[in-house]
């Protein structure tokens, strides 16, 4: 008896949860990734800052980076959860394949911007301890980065893949696959001139319109994740 009253409850029912989550998970995501780089857009220090103006920016905005340690992790759980809610909802080939690479990428996003944020922690900490030796902070404040700037091609991995999977899987529009291709290729040629981002150059601007597509994807997903829990498809 028990069996067949579980089998009576409806897919859409029994399917929401993991979508729901995936959804408010890839909004929460979203939201704090924009804050934190309006936050450091507009205060950081530039790539070629003098080892002066960077202790100066960490001896004065200590809770500004004790702030953004904090968002991060409220993006993390977020988007884990919206990863998990892609994976649930695209587990069946052919969209599979794609889903896990992107998941792939994903994991090496989480671990590379977690070595930015606790390089950026070290910085504070360190210069926060006061009498900073310049040779440490210009080294850290090269690792800090060079690591931001490799990020490019995890996140790169991650749209190709999360974009073609969703887009084979019906859960965004068809051209996403073309649109996710070609902003993951900006990604990955902005992390391979991460060299020369270092000393000032604009390339990494390049990358800048791959990730701005990635935040739009996923939202998108994530509004895609909701409207079907609304409607009970698939």
């Amino acid at each position: 008896m028990a069996s067949v009253e579980s089998s009576s409850v409806p897919t859409a029912v029994r399917l929401a949860p993991p979508r729901v989550i995936g959804g408010v998970g890839g909004f929460v995501f979203v939201t704090t990734v924009v804050v934190q780089n309006v936050i450091r857009g507009s205060i950081a220090p530039k790539n070629d800052a003098a080892v002066s103006k960077v202790v100066e920016f960490y001896a004065d905005h200590r809770s500004t980076t004790l702030v953004l340690a904090a968002l991060f992790v409220v993006g993390a759980v977020g988007g884990a959860a919206f990863n998990a809610g892609l994976l649930s909802r695209l587990a069946a080939a052919p969209s599979r394949a794609p889903a896990l690479a992107g998941t792939i990428g994903f994991i090496g996003v989480f671990a590379l911007f977690s070595s930015v944020v606790a390089t950026d922690v070290a910085l504070s900490g360190y210069v926060h301890l006061g009498s900073p030796n310049t040779d440490v902070v210009s080294a850290l404040w090269m690792l800090h980065n060079s690591l931001f700037g490799i990020l490019g091609i995890a996140l790169g991995i991650a749209l190709a893949g999360f974009s073609a999977a969703a887009a084979a899987g019906g859960l965004v529009a068809a051209p996403w696959k073309q649109a996710g291709g070609v902003a993951a290729l900006l990604l990955a040629v902005s992390a391979a001139t991460t060299p020369l981002a270092l000393d000032g150059s604009p390339v990494m601007f390049v990358g800048l319109v791959g990730f701005l597509v990635w935040l739009v994807f996923v939202a998108t997903t994530s509004r895609g994740f909701e409207h079907e829990c609304v409607s009970g498809s698939r």
